[in-house]
Order: structure tokens, then C-alpha cells, then sequence
């Protein structure tokens, strides 16, 4: 099985929503929704990649942002991923990003986005990071 490490960017807003990226049009894993970021190119750091991918997809230089660590999982038994998780509070930001992948966005709590089609057990371990990282927030 192959073994692919990805760093990703979740945005939330004050509520605690993440926003998703709507992959209708770009499936890869038979996902109908998934998280902004990619894979981290040779010769690049988790961070590093996270700012290219931010601005590859959403044309929008990252600045206020937090590494919250990392998880591990399967795409089926197709793709083993490490995923490097960054997370960034929305605030206005939104107003500036200019999607360049997918075909929209939307905001979902942790628990709505569990129930979304996802590429697989990498997504859900990456959402309990999430939901982790907002228990333990304060």
C-alpha cells in the first residue's frame, strides 16, 4: 500500500463549524466532500505545503494558523496518509478566498461533516483531531 503525506488547513468559525470543500466535481476516492490542502511535495516542510495548498486552492495567503498535530489512516486499502492538520479561525477571511478547486464550500459542526460522504477512515480520524483540538481548546 502506498503512503502518501498531505498537510491540510481546516478553517472555523466562531460556532466551531468547519468549512468543507465540496469535491463533487474532483472525486479522487469516492468522496463527495474533503478538506483543503494536499500532498507534500519533495523537499517540503507540513508547513510550507500548507501555505502552497492554501493558496493553490483558495488564492489566499495563510497567516493566522495553528498545528494541531497529526493523524494516520487508510483510503480504503488503496492509501495509507499522514496528515499534518493546521486549523485558522475564519473570521472575514472568507470574503478573500477565491476557490480554485472544487465545486463550493460549506460549513458543517464536527459531528454534521462525520456523516458526509469522505474518502474514508483517514477523514474521520482527522475530524476527531478536530473535534479533540476543540474540546481541549480552552
Amino acid at each position: 500500500m502506498r503512503t502518501r503525506k498531505v498537510s491540510l488547513i481546516i478553517f472555523y468559525d466562531e460556532n466551531k463549524r468547519i468549512l468543507m470543500q465540496n469535491r463533487k466535481n474532483m472525486i479522487k476516492w469516492g468522496e463527495d466532500w474533503g478538506f483543503f490542502g494536499g500532498e507534500i511535495e519533495k523537499g517540503e516542510t507540513p508547513e510550507q505545503a500548507v501555505l502552497r495548498e492554501t493558496k493553490e486552492e483558495l488564492d489566499f495567503n495563510l497567516k493566522k494558523y495553528k498545528y494541531i498535530g497529526k493523524t494516520e489512516g487508510k483510503i480504503k486499502d488503496l492509501l495509507y496518509v499522514i496528515a499534518h492538520i493546521y486549523v485558522s479561525p475564519i473570521e472575514n477571511k472568507i470574503k478573500e478566498f477565491n476557490q480554485m478547486e472544487g465545486k463550493g464550500m460549506e460549513f458543517f459542526s464536527v459531528g454534521e461533516a462525520m456523516q458526509l460522504k469522505l474518502a474514508g477512515e483517514i477523514d474521520i480520524n482527522i475530524l476527531k483531531k478536530i473535534g479533540d483540538y476543540f474540546e481541549n481548546e480552552n
